[in-house]
């Protein structure tokens, strides 16, 4: 039986070794760490959205790949 999570399979199969989306570590990398609380910029508000939106569709799939495993 294996216990291994889907999430982290599909994200690790689509960019490598990785285990968050591609919009995700630009947006990593562009905030980085702040000692101190600031506006976003556009850019990073962009990113922020199409972040979620690649974690919603890795989420749609780990849901349909579920109810695909349960009807079998």
């Amino acid at each position: 039986m294996n216990f291994g999570n889907d999430t982290d399979e599909i994200l690790k199969n689509r960019d490598g070794n990785t285990s968050v989306t591609p919009a995700t570590v630009l947006l990593h990398r562009r905030i980085g760490t702040s000692p101190a609380p600031r506006m976003l910029t556009p850019y990073e508000i962009d990113l922020l959205r199409q972040s979620k939106r690649e974690i919603d569709q890795v989420e749609h799939e780990v849901f349909a790949r579920k109810n695909k495993r349960s009807q079998t």
